[in-house]
Protein backbone atom coordinates (compact mmCIF):
# COMPACT_ATOMS: atom_id res chain seq x y z
CA UNK A 1 0.00 0.00 0.00
CA UNK A 2 2.69 2.08 1.08
CA UNK A 3 4.55 1.36 -2.26
CA UNK A 4 1.14 2.86 -4.19
CA UNK A 5 1.35 6.08 -2.38
CA UNK A 6 4.81 7.39 -3.57
CA UNK A 7 3.50 7.45 -7.29
CA UNK A 8 0.05 8.67 -6.81
CA UNK A 9 1.97 11.58 -4.33
CA UNK A 10 4.15 12.48 -7.59
CA UNK A 11 1.67 12.65 -9.96
CA UNK A 12 -0.80 14.97 -7.98
CA UNK A 13 2.18 17.41 -7.64
CA UNK A 14 2.96 17.29 -11.42
CA UNK A 15 -1.06 18.51 -11.71
CA UNK A 16 -0.66 21.01 -8.97
CA UNK A 17 2.29 22.79 -10.79
CA UNK A 18 0.66 22.46 -14.01
CA UNK A 19 -2.48 24.17 -12.77
CA UNK A 20 -0.23 26.69 -10.50
CA UNK A 21 1.07 28.32 -13.84
CA UNK A 22 -1.23 27.63 -16.56
CA UNK A 23 -4.50 28.93 -15.57
CA UNK A 24 -5.03 32.59 -15.85
CA UNK A 25 -7.42 32.47 -12.43
CA UNK A 26 -4.62 31.32 -10.25
CA UNK A 27 -2.43 33.97 -12.24
CA UNK A 28 -4.90 36.74 -11.78
CA UNK A 29 -5.29 35.82 -7.77
CA UNK A 30 -1.80 35.73 -6.88
CA UNK A 31 -1.62 39.40 -9.00
CA UNK A 32 -4.61 40.43 -6.28
CA UNK A 33 -3.05 39.13 -3.32
CA UNK A 34 0.67 41.02 -4.70
CA UNK A 35 -1.44 44.21 -5.06
CA UNK A 36 -1.20 47.36 -2.97
CA UNK A 37 1.89 46.26 -1.23
CA UNK A 38 5.78 47.27 -1.93
CA UNK A 39 7.84 44.13 -3.69
CA UNK A 40 11.45 44.88 -3.33
CA UNK A 41 14.16 42.87 -5.89
CA UNK A 42 17.51 43.25 -5.73
CA UNK A 43 19.92 42.98 -9.23
CA UNK A 44 23.73 43.48 -8.54
CA UNK A 45 23.62 46.78 -7.43
CA UNK A 46 20.04 47.60 -8.95
CA UNK A 47 17.39 48.01 -6.20
CA UNK A 48 13.74 48.14 -7.72
CA UNK A 49 10.89 48.23 -5.60
CA UNK A 50 7.17 47.34 -6.64
CA UNK A 51 3.98 49.51 -5.19
CA UNK A 52 0.38 49.50 -6.33
CA UNK A 53 1.22 52.54 -8.83
CA UNK A 54 5.09 52.85 -9.38
CA UNK A 55 8.16 50.90 -10.22
CA UNK A 56 10.82 52.61 -8.50
CA UNK A 57 14.27 52.07 -9.69
CA UNK A 58 17.24 52.90 -7.83
CA UNK A 59 21.03 52.42 -9.26
CA UNK A 60 24.00 53.99 -10.21
CA UNK A 61 23.74 57.34 -11.71
CA UNK A 62 25.44 56.97 -14.70
CA UNK A 63 23.24 53.85 -15.63
CA UNK A 64 20.01 55.15 -14.49
CA UNK A 65 20.81 58.35 -16.80
CA UNK A 66 21.30 56.32 -19.77
CA UNK A 67 17.93 54.23 -19.07
CA UNK A 68 16.03 56.84 -19.02
CA UNK A 69 16.91 58.52 -21.92
CA UNK A 70 16.78 55.33 -24.18
CA UNK A 71 13.16 54.71 -22.33
CA UNK A 72 12.33 58.15 -23.52
CA UNK A 73 13.80 57.73 -26.75
CA UNK A 74 12.06 54.58 -27.56
CA UNK A 75 8.34 55.72 -25.73
CA UNK A 76 8.67 57.87 -28.94
CA UNK A 77 9.43 54.73 -31.07
CA UNK A 78 6.38 53.37 -29.93
CA UNK A 79 3.94 55.79 -29.73
CA UNK A 80 4.94 56.17 -33.51
CA UNK A 81 4.61 53.07 -34.75
CA UNK A 82 1.84 51.40 -32.40
CA UNK A 83 3.43 48.46 -32.28
CA UNK A 84 4.73 48.69 -28.48
CA UNK A 85 4.17 50.55 -25.45
CA UNK A 86 6.84 51.98 -22.87
CA UNK A 87 5.88 52.75 -19.18
CA UNK A 88 6.29 56.33 -18.96
CA UNK A 89 8.73 57.71 -16.16
CA UNK A 90 6.88 59.99 -13.75
CA UNK A 91 9.43 60.91 -11.17
CA UNK A 92 12.93 60.45 -9.83
CA UNK A 93 15.96 61.65 -10.38
CA UNK A 94 18.27 59.86 -12.88
CA UNK A 95 21.32 62.13 -11.92
CA UNK A 96 21.15 60.74 -8.56
CA UNK A 97 20.01 56.94 -9.34
CA UNK A 98 16.23 57.09 -9.45
CA UNK A 99 13.37 56.88 -11.40
CA UNK A 100 9.63 55.95 -10.76
CA UNK A 101 8.15 54.43 -13.60
CA UNK A 102 3.92 54.24 -13.81
CA UNK A 103 3.60 50.72 -12.94
CA UNK A 104 1.10 49.28 -16.08
CA UNK A 105 -1.69 46.50 -13.64
CA UNK A 106 -2.96 43.42 -15.80
CA UNK A 107 0.19 42.69 -17.39
CA UNK A 108 1.91 38.92 -17.67
CA UNK A 109 5.53 38.73 -18.71
CA UNK A 110 5.75 37.21 -22.45
CA UNK A 111 7.45 33.91 -21.15
CA UNK A 112 4.52 33.46 -19.00
CA UNK A 113 1.68 34.61 -21.49
CA UNK A 114 3.64 32.03 -24.33
CA UNK A 115 3.69 29.09 -21.45
CA UNK A 116 0.21 28.71 -21.31
CA UNK A 117 -0.96 29.94 -24.86
CA UNK A 118 -2.11 28.16 -27.85
CA UNK A 119 0.51 27.89 -30.67
CA UNK A 120 -1.34 30.56 -33.01
CA UNK A 121 -1.90 33.28 -30.63
CA UNK A 122 1.57 32.45 -29.19
CA UNK A 123 3.49 32.83 -32.42
CA UNK A 124 0.93 35.75 -33.31
CA UNK A 125 3.02 37.21 -30.13
CA UNK A 126 6.03 36.50 -30.83
CA UNK A 127 5.98 37.78 -34.48
CA UNK A 128 4.76 40.94 -32.74
CA UNK A 129 7.64 41.03 -30.49
CA UNK A 130 10.01 40.58 -34.02
CA UNK A 131 8.37 43.82 -35.75
CA UNK A 132 8.71 45.85 -32.50
CA UNK A 133 12.39 45.51 -32.34
CA UNK A 134 12.78 45.63 -35.54
CA UNK A 135 10.96 49.23 -35.28
CA UNK A 136 13.50 49.88 -32.37
CA UNK A 137 16.87 48.77 -34.57
CA UNK A 138 15.44 51.00 -37.57
CA UNK A 139 14.33 53.76 -35.42
CA UNK A 140 16.24 54.18 -32.12
CA UNK A 141 18.86 56.78 -32.31
CA UNK A 142 20.93 57.90 -29.60
CA UNK A 143 22.85 60.96 -28.50
CA UNK A 144 26.53 61.05 -29.67
CA UNK A 145 28.56 59.84 -26.16
CA UNK A 146 25.70 57.90 -24.24
CA UNK A 147 26.71 54.81 -23.22
CA UNK A 148 28.92 52.42 -24.37
CA UNK A 149 29.37 49.40 -27.44
CA UNK A 150 28.84 46.05 -26.67
CA UNK A 151 32.12 43.95 -26.20
CA UNK A 152 33.05 40.33 -25.62
CA UNK A 153 32.04 37.89 -25.60
CA UNK A 154 28.64 38.95 -27.21
CA UNK A 155 30.53 41.13 -29.58
CA UNK A 156 30.58 39.85 -33.21
CA UNK A 157 31.89 42.30 -36.00
CA UNK A 158 30.70 42.79 -39.88
CA UNK A 159 31.69 39.95 -41.84
CA UNK A 160 29.92 36.67 -41.20
CA UNK A 161 29.53 34.58 -38.29
CA UNK A 162 30.22 30.84 -38.65
CA UNK A 163 29.83 31.45 -42.25
CA UNK A 164 26.91 33.29 -42.49
CA UNK A 165 26.96 37.24 -43.75
CA UNK A 166 26.60 40.00 -41.38
CA UNK A 167 27.03 43.01 -42.89
CA UNK A 168 23.82 45.21 -43.74
CA UNK A 169 22.47 47.32 -40.65
CA UNK A 170 24.70 46.04 -39.07
CA UNK A 171 25.59 48.23 -35.98
CA UNK A 172 22.17 49.38 -34.15
CA UNK A 173 20.80 51.36 -31.00
CA UNK A 174 20.24 48.47 -28.70
CA UNK A 175 17.65 47.55 -26.24
CA UNK A 176 20.64 45.75 -24.38
CA UNK A 177 18.08 43.16 -22.29
CA UNK A 178 15.43 42.35 -24.54
CA UNK A 179 14.11 39.20 -22.40
CA UNK A 180 11.06 37.61 -22.35
CA UNK A 181 10.75 38.87 -18.66
CA UNK A 182 10.98 42.48 -20.12
CA UNK A 183 8.13 42.29 -22.42
CA UNK A 184 4.94 42.31 -21.30
CA UNK A 185 1.48 41.41 -22.72
CA UNK A 186 -1.42 43.21 -21.54
CA UNK A 187 -4.90 43.20 -22.87
CA UNK A 188 -5.20 39.69 -22.97
CA UNK A 189 -2.20 40.35 -26.51
CA UNK A 190 -3.54 43.50 -27.67
CA UNK A 191 -0.56 45.05 -26.41
CA UNK A 192 3.16 44.58 -25.94
CA UNK A 193 4.91 46.82 -23.12
CA UNK A 194 8.75 46.99 -23.87
CA UNK A 195 10.38 47.82 -20.08
CA UNK A 196 13.67 47.91 -18.56
CA UNK A 197 15.95 49.57 -20.96
CA UNK A 198 19.13 49.31 -18.87
CA UNK A 199 21.05 46.69 -20.31
CA UNK A 200 21.41 42.94 -18.78
CA UNK A 201 24.54 42.98 -16.50
CA UNK A 202 26.04 39.92 -17.73
CA UNK A 203 26.60 42.28 -21.00
CA UNK A 204 26.98 45.44 -19.08
CA UNK A 205 24.38 47.71 -17.48
CA UNK A 206 26.13 51.02 -19.97
CA UNK A 207 25.75 49.27 -23.51
CA UNK A 208 23.85 51.23 -26.17
CA UNK A 209 24.73 50.30 -29.33
CA UNK A 210 25.68 47.16 -31.11
CA UNK A 211 25.31 44.14 -33.82
CA UNK A 212 21.25 43.59 -34.18
CA UNK A 213 21.76 39.99 -33.47
CA UNK A 214 22.79 40.40 -29.74
CA UNK A 215 19.02 41.29 -29.05
CA UNK A 216 17.37 39.55 -31.41
CA UNK A 217 19.34 36.28 -30.09
CA UNK A 218 18.67 37.32 -26.19
CA UNK A 219 15.29 37.11 -26.87
CA UNK A 220 15.37 32.99 -28.41
CA UNK A 221 17.70 32.47 -25.29
CA UNK A 222 15.00 33.21 -22.70
CA UNK A 223 12.26 31.12 -25.07
CA UNK A 224 14.35 27.87 -24.13
CA UNK A 225 14.76 28.53 -19.94
CA UNK A 226 12.30 26.22 -18.43
CA UNK A 227 11.45 25.99 -14.50
CA UNK A 228 11.06 22.58 -13.02
CA UNK A 229 11.71 21.08 -16.44
CA UNK A 230 9.10 19.75 -18.65
CA UNK A 231 6.77 21.04 -16.23
CA UNK A 232 6.89 24.66 -16.61
CA UNK A 233 8.53 25.51 -19.70
CA UNK A 234 7.36 27.03 -23.19
CA UNK A 235 6.38 23.64 -25.33
CA UNK A 236 6.34 25.44 -28.76
CA UNK A 237 9.50 27.40 -28.37
CA UNK A 238 11.00 26.40 -31.68
CA UNK A 239 8.10 27.72 -33.51
CA UNK A 240 7.55 31.03 -31.24
CA UNK A 241 11.69 31.77 -31.91
CA UNK A 242 11.19 31.34 -35.49
CA UNK A 243 8.00 34.00 -35.82
CA UNK A 244 9.55 36.23 -34.05
CA UNK A 245 12.99 35.94 -36.00
CA UNK A 246 10.83 36.12 -39.39
CA UNK A 247 8.74 38.95 -38.60
CA UNK A 248 12.24 40.91 -37.88
CA UNK A 249 13.91 39.60 -40.78
CA UNK A 250 10.83 41.07 -42.88
CA UNK A 251 10.45 44.30 -41.12
CA UNK A 252 14.21 45.03 -41.70
CA UNK A 253 14.60 43.14 -45.07
CA UNK A 254 16.78 40.99 -43.76
CA UNK A 255 15.99 37.33 -45.44
CA UNK A 256 19.45 35.72 -43.73
CA UNK A 257 18.25 37.05 -40.37
CA UNK A 258 17.45 34.04 -38.93
CA UNK A 259 19.96 31.95 -39.88
CA UNK A 260 22.39 34.83 -38.92
CA UNK A 261 21.22 34.79 -35.03
CA UNK A 262 21.14 30.79 -35.84
CA UNK A 263 24.97 30.62 -36.41
CA UNK A 264 25.48 33.98 -34.10
CA UNK A 265 24.00 31.43 -30.89
CA UNK A 266 25.81 28.36 -31.95
CA UNK A 267 28.72 30.26 -31.69
CA UNK A 268 28.39 31.12 -28.26
CA UNK A 269 26.49 27.67 -26.61
CA UNK A 270 30.65 27.49 -24.72
CA UNK A 271 28.96 31.22 -23.23
CA UNK A 272 26.34 29.93 -22.80
CA UNK A 273 26.91 27.08 -20.84
CA UNK A 274 28.34 29.33 -18.50
CA UNK A 275 26.59 29.04 -14.68
CA UNK A 276 25.56 32.74 -14.45
CA UNK A 277 23.92 32.48 -17.51
CA UNK A 278 22.57 29.01 -17.84
CA UNK A 279 21.26 29.00 -14.46
CA UNK A 280 22.91 27.56 -11.44
CA UNK A 281 21.71 24.55 -9.26
CA UNK A 282 21.43 26.59 -6.23
CA UNK A 283 19.50 28.91 -7.91
CA UNK A 284 16.50 26.01 -8.41
CA UNK A 285 13.45 28.68 -8.96
CA UNK A 286 14.87 30.58 -11.57
CA UNK A 287 14.47 30.01 -14.72
CA UNK A 288 17.09 28.00 -16.08
CA UNK A 289 18.75 27.77 -20.19
CA UNK A 290 18.03 24.30 -21.52
CA UNK A 291 21.87 24.92 -23.87
CA UNK A 292 21.03 21.34 -25.57
CA UNK A 293 17.58 22.36 -26.82
CA UNK A 294 18.68 25.97 -28.38
CA UNK A 295 21.46 24.09 -29.70
CA UNK A 296 19.44 21.70 -31.62
CA UNK A 297 17.32 24.46 -33.03
CA UNK A 298 19.84 27.03 -33.96
CA UNK A 299 21.42 24.11 -35.46
CA UNK A 300 18.81 23.40 -37.73
CA UNK A 301 18.10 27.28 -38.54
CA UNK A 302 21.56 27.03 -39.95
CA UNK A 303 21.57 23.94 -42.08
CA UNK A 304 17.88 25.08 -43.63
CA UNK A 305 19.38 28.39 -44.76
CA UNK A 306 22.29 26.00 -46.14
CA UNK A 307 19.91 23.56 -48.27
CA UNK A 308 18.08 26.27 -48.71
CA UNK A 309 21.14 27.68 -50.83
CA UNK A 310 22.35 24.98 -52.30
CA UNK A 311 18.76 23.75 -53.42
CA UNK A 312 18.40 23.15 -57.80
CA UNK A 313 15.90 26.16 -57.89
CA UNK A 314 18.38 28.52 -55.61
CA UNK A 315 21.41 28.04 -58.23
CA UNK A 316 18.99 28.35 -61.31
CA UNK A 317 17.88 31.85 -59.75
Amino acid sequence: MSGSIVPIAATITCLLLLAWQRQLVVRLALGLLRRGRAVHRRESARQTVLTATEVIKQQLPAVSVIEAEKTRLAGAVGRRTGLFDVPEIVGGRPEAGRIVFERIGGVVPLWTWLVGCRRAEGCEMAARAGWALAAIHDSLRFPVGLGESLAAPWRVESGCVAGMPITQDHEVALHGDFNAWNLLVADNGRRLFVTDWAASDLCGPRVVRGPWVFDAAWLVITLFRSRWGWVERIDAAESFASAFLESYAEARHLPEAPAVCGAYLASRLAVLSRPEIRGRRDQWLRPKLNVERLERYVVGLVNAHRSAATSPRSKAA
